[in-house]
């Protein structure tokens, strides 16, 4: 035991005494630490191991300094670097033994499923959604049978990617009624300072259900058809730019862009009662958020965006101007809402309403708000800003342009409009304005909603397993491990399965129509683009309510035209041609951008109707 004290005073003496040698604190020592603290930080090496290794390097180190004046850093390197390599065999046998049993692509000892992963993606442009490759991936190896199956891309990724592809299977893991699994790790750590790290998205038991409580009566479908004149008038906006762009040369070079900025003035009413004014002017809350957001793309662990630090500096600067911004206008809303509480019970504000369900469960907004509830309510409002445009514009862009190229489909919807708005589209947004229940009555318009969301599906959900041990059953009647793995329900490879929804590329309203549907009715749980069970996308009537109004006042006065070629030739650009994405949007497929949007926004020619 004297021993053992005695290496640990000798070691802890040295050390101490090395803050006495500046000779010793060379650039290669400062590397080394550098490089100590990457893999802490990654979580590439066993703590455990390493703290001692690189304690007993630098005594040793320190000890043939003293007795022979060698000063040298190859103990430090071993130091580093065992541990390490012992870490690092270690989770690579566990791993590859491990996945060697269970559904996958083509594996082996050396290289996992990297090789085959390789070898798919390269098929695609570098910037494809990853729920695109591996919908590919899962009809090309014939994956869809178990339902599920697993990618081991160690040490790329540190756990193994469960890739469910069954409603039946998503089931067991997003509706489960008993222990839930929570939202991977992943969602907060790299998209927490962009859109909240305690917005709702986020969060888990008790902070997530007061949370779902306090916005639930903002999103019912009285307080969503009082909004409906404000809808109205902001599409107007909408409607005046496309004009605009059509009596000029009527290119749009980026529609997704165009479409959010209307999204963004909508959830900027619906949630604090604000006008953004996104369509007419810059607003830098909204750049601060929406600039975050692009910045904090998923990256696996050798991903070399991980170490730009200019990323780093730029969206800490955003967050910090969307932080300043939407205090203020938080801060001022309290105070009036002080002055005339009466205000917080008769708005329709999403955050008024959540304010009067504050006061109701014994808040009061006379002694000031808290530091931590304004917190709070600041990151809701970023998660609210964020998810209540990006999804939306995602939907009214991509129906643009499959209704520009399926005129059948567009005829349909235009007799529609006309059948339940009047013949003259001028008139429409007064019809809506008049009676919002109207925008709740056009059948078809809401299958091209749905189908849209069905075909282009913006993200799926990823969890981890509650506990050790919890398995998931696949169609096969086996059970599969889901501990120690990102638990991906890919929602979008879901919808493209052939045997759930036949001819699952094309795009066909119809199937969501029962009297008109071909193909019988949509199988229980499948369609599932805004999640399914308590921890559905809270948001997806507002979102459907305006898509709706945005096409009914849009598409009888406009024609679209996709014009990727004259992006090319604006832009100088050359595209490569990649035949695997005939099927899944041709220059128009989805690129990962946060969630999964158009490829450049999809650019597009406009005209306007005569008549």
């Amino acid at each position: 035991m004297q021993n053992y004290t005695w290496v640990a005073s000798s070691v802890a003496e040295n050390i101490i005494e090395l803050q006495h040698l500046p000779r010793q604190v060379t650039a290669t020592r400062v590397v080394i630490l550098a490089a100590f603290l990457g893999l802490v930080r990654l979580k590439l090496t066993n703590l455990s191991l390493a703290i001692p290794a690189i304690f007993l390097a630098a005594y040793h180190e320190r000890a043939l300094y003293q007795k022979d004046g060698i000063s040298t850093v190859k103990y430090s390197v071993l130091g580093l670097l065992v541990p390490w390599l012992l870490t690092f065999a270690y989770r690579f046998v566990q791993m590859r033994r491990r996945c060697a049993q269970l559904p996958g692509v083509p594996h082996s000892f050396l290289l996992g499923s990297i090789p085959t992963l390789a070898k798919e993606t390269m098929k695609f442009p570098g910037d494809v959604h990853d729920h695109v490759v591996m919908s590919h991936i899962a009809d090309t190896y014939d994956l869809r049978k178990t339902g599920l199956f697993f990618v081991d891309s160690y040490p790329i990724m540190s756990e193994p990617l469960m890739v469910i592809l069954s409603p039946v299977v998503s089931a067991q893991v997003i509706q489960t009624q008993g222990e839930q699994y929570p939202k991977h790790p992943v969602l907060n750590a790299r998209f927490g300072r962009a859109i909240g790290a305690r917005g709702m998205v986020g969060q888990e038991g008790e902070q997530w259900k007061e949370l779902r409580t306090m916005f639930n009566p903002g999103f019912s479908q009285a307080n969503l058809l009082s909004m409906v004149p404000m809808m109205v008038e902001e599409t107007a906006i909408f409607v005046s730019r496309l004009s605009k762009l059509a009596a000029g040369d009527g290119f749009i070079d980026n529609t997704d862009s165009l479409a959010a900025a209307v999204t963004v003035d909508i959830i900027g009413q619906a949630l604090l009662g604000v006008q953004f004014n996104a369509q007419t002017t810059s607003n830098d809350l909204v750049t601060s958020v929406v600039r975050a957001s692009h910045l904090v793309k998923m990256h696996t662990n050798f991903d070399i965006g991980k170490l730009n630090a200019w990323r780093y500096l730029r969206l800490r600067y955003y967050e910090a101007i969307s932080n300043t911004k939407i205090t203020e206008i938080l801060s001022a809303r309290w105070s009036e809402l002080a002055t005339a509480p009466e205000k917080a019970s008769s708005s329709g504000a999403i955050f008024d309403i959540a304010m009067a369900k504050y006061m109701k469960r014994g808040g009061s907004l006379k002694t000031g708000v808290t530091k931590d509830f304004l917190e709070l309510m600041r990151d809701n409002v970023k998660t609210f800003i964020f998810a209540g445009h990006d999804t939306t514009s995602t939907i009214i862009t991509y129906a643009i342009w499959e209704l520009s190229r399926h005129p059948e489909s567009l005829r349909k919807a235009r007799e529609e409009h006309d059948a339940v708005l009047g013949s003259n589209p001028n008139e429409a947004g007064e019809r809506i304005t008049d009676d919002p229940r109207l925008a709740n009555a056009l059948p078809y318009t809401t299958a091209i909603v749905k189908e849209t969301l069905r075909l282009w599906t913006p993200a799926g959900s990823v969890r981890v397993a509650p506990k050790k041990g919890t398995t998931v059953v696949g169609l096969d009647g086996r059970s599969y491990p889901a501990d120690n793995c990102m638990v991906w329900s890919a929602n979008n490879c879901t919808m493209k399965d052939a045997n759930i929804f036949p001819s699952p590329y094309e795009f066909i309203p119809e199937r969501h129509i029962p009297d008109q549907s071909t193909f019988g009715p949509v199988p229980k749980d499948a369609y599932r683009p805004f999640e399914k069970g308590p921890r559905d996308c809270l948001g997806q009537e507002l979102a459907m309510l305006e898509t709706r109004i945005i096409l009914a006042l849009t598409l009888r006065k406009f024609d679209f035209k996709e014009a990727y070629d004259e992006l090319d030739r604006r832009i100088g650009r050359t595209p490569k041609e990649f035949p695997v994405l005939e099927k899944v949007g041709g220059r128009a497929y989805q690129v990962l951008f946060t969630a999964a949007k158009g490829k450049d926004g999809i650019p597009m020619w406009v005209s306007e109707r005569k008549g």
